[in-house]
């Protein structure tokens, strides 16, 4: 399959996009033939305009401090979109993603994403009868020597690896067609 894959990951400050959480960190690493392009990757760090709790902090190190010179999603949103393209868009638990990408399209101005996706968690349900189905317990179990770490870029990256590592138990990229859905917000 000669689509382009684009693994995606987020940190926030918060998990309730409807709540007022956001975004303050996205990264992306492209998938193209099988191969992990990381020198083609996409990582922004974003001023989310509020104030990330203490308790998020202690998740992935970032604090207020961090991210306070960093650009907004106003400047960040368009270029991740413009990046992705029409990628079908990977990642693990990836509809959580999508929604604060839903609601970094509102407040900006752009059109949300109607892109193909596939969810890492998703696949792995379907392939292993048991869990962990975590990110950290599917690289364990499929014997990926990075682990997530609960920043953007490194999840993505243990995400592509895993991502793969699905592919082939699956039986290869023309198996994942049952495992793709399209977004619509």
């Amino acid at each position: 399959m000669d689509k382009l894959f684009v693994v995606v990951d987020t940190e926030t400050t918060g998990s309730s996009p409807l709540s007022g959480d956001r975004i303050i960190e996205i990264a992306a690493i492209p998938i193209y033939h099988g191969k992990i392009y990381y020198e083609l990757r996409f990582h922004s760090l974003v001023n989310p305009q509020v104030t990330i709790p203490a308790s998020i902090s202690s998740i992935h190190g970032l604090k207020n401090a961090d991210v306070s010179d960093e650009p907004s999603m106003l400047e960040v949103f368009p270029r991740f979109k413009e990046y992705v393209g029409n990628a079908v868009i990977v990642g693990h638990s990836i509809a959580v993603d999508m929604k604060f990408f839903d609601i970094a399209a509102k407040e900006t101005g752009t059109f949300p994403f109607s892109n193909d996706y596939i969810d890492t968690y998703e696949l792995a349900k379907a392939l292993f009868n048991a869990g962990p189905y975590s990110l950290a317990g599917l690289a364990r179990r499929l014997k990926i020597k990075d682990s997530p770490t609960h920043r953007a870029f490194d999840d993505a990256r243990v995400g592509a690896k895993v991502f793969l590592a699905l592919v082939e138990r699956l039986g290869g990229f023309s198996k994942l067609g049952i495992y793709k859905k399209r977004w619509r917000g």
